[in-house]
């Protein structure tokens, strides 16, 4: 397996398994920068913000 195919495969997965834990790292991804940058309420916004965008484009994905 070259490092190109594991690239492609992590970033658009074949399988709804795949698929469901790429939301669940986003998820995570976007908690745990929250917390992190708490105390800033726009950095905190403009996070939330990233990860909704990030979960929309992946909804999209699916569509297609």
């Amino acid at each position: 397996m070259t490092l190109q195919s594991t690239a492609n495969e992590l970033l658009l997965p074949r399988t709804d398994a795949g698929a469901g834990a790429q939301v669940i790292v986003v998820i995570l991804l976007t908690v745990t920068v929250v917390v992190l940058v708490r105390r800033e309420r726009s950095l905190v916004t403009l996070t939330i913000g990233i990860g909704m965008v990030v979960l929309g484009f992946m909804g999209l994905r699916t569509l297609h």
